[in-house]
Parts: C-alpha cells; structure tokens; sequence
C-alpha cells in the first residue's frame, strides 16, 4: 500500500511542483464508517486542513472522460490547465494521462471513492491557498489526498 503511494508522488512531485505546490499525504483508511464527506474531513483535519462538509464534490471514478462528474476527467483537467490561469497549458496531455492513471492505480477500482473541493471552476478551500485544487480518494484500505495550490 505505502510503497505505492510513496513511489506515485516520487515519480510526480518534481513535475508537480513545476507548476503548483503539492501536498500530498497517504495512510491507511482510519475507519469504515461514515460518507464520502466524513471520511475526506477525517483525512484532511489529520492534516492540519479545513475540513468543508458537504461541499466535498463527489466524482464518478468509473466514468468515461468527458462524462459530468467524471474523477478521470477531473483530474485531467487539473492537471492540464493552470491553476492561477485556467485558459493557460500546464502538463501536456499524455503526461497528465500518465500521472492520472497512477494516482488511480493506487485503489482498488471496486472501492475507491473520490472527491474533489472544486465544482465547476469554483472550490471550496481546505489549505487557504489563493487556488487550488484537492483530490480526496480512498478504498477499503488506502486514504490519499492529492492538494495543488497556486
């Protein structure tokens, strides 16, 4: 579990950092109860972060790319498009491809859940950065936050 989440952001922290500050934090999933909300508040407060509630955004990790909600889609997006400056490039596309598939390559695909604090351009901010962008994903066994701030 560890090894995987620790050799992800290895491999991604520098091109990460190219364009965004990057907090990552992995461990085990702490409980089993709770919604999808609850359990990213958990994680984040172990942080030291602004828990939101209900505004936690939940994504479809099953669903195809351009589909509404779609956790794929999502964070292509963040990956691809600045974040101070949305119209702007940042990673190119196969390269945001490559790191979107090992972030989800970290669950298991029949339980990961994932959430996001921005909808649709707008976002509720856990780290009180001027923008950022924040993925929430857990399984059965695995709690990870993935935090791109401007």
């Amino acid at each position: 579990m560890s090894e995987g989440a620790q050799a992800f952001i290895d491999r991604w922290r520098p091109v990460l950092e190219s364009g965004a500050l990057v907090k990552f934090a992995y461990g085990p999933r702490a409980s089993m109860t709770g919604n999808h909300c609850e359990m990213a508040d958990r994680l984040v407060a172990t942080l030291g972060l602004k828990q939101i509630g209900f505004n936690w955004e939940l994504l479809d990790p099953n669903a195809p790319e351009g589909e509404p909600r779609s956790g794929m889609g999502e964070l292509m997006k963040a990956l691809t498009q600045n974040l101070a400056n949305p119209s702007q490039p940042w990673l190119s596309e196969p390269q945001a491809r490559e790191c979107a598939e090992g972030f989800f390559g970290l669950f298991d695909t029949a339980t990961m859940t994932l959430v996001s604090n921005r909808y649709d351009g707008l976002w509720n901010p856990i780290a009180g950065g001027s923008t950022e962008w924040g993925f929430v994903g857990f399984d059965d066994k695995l709690s990870v936050l993935l935090l791109l701030a401007d």
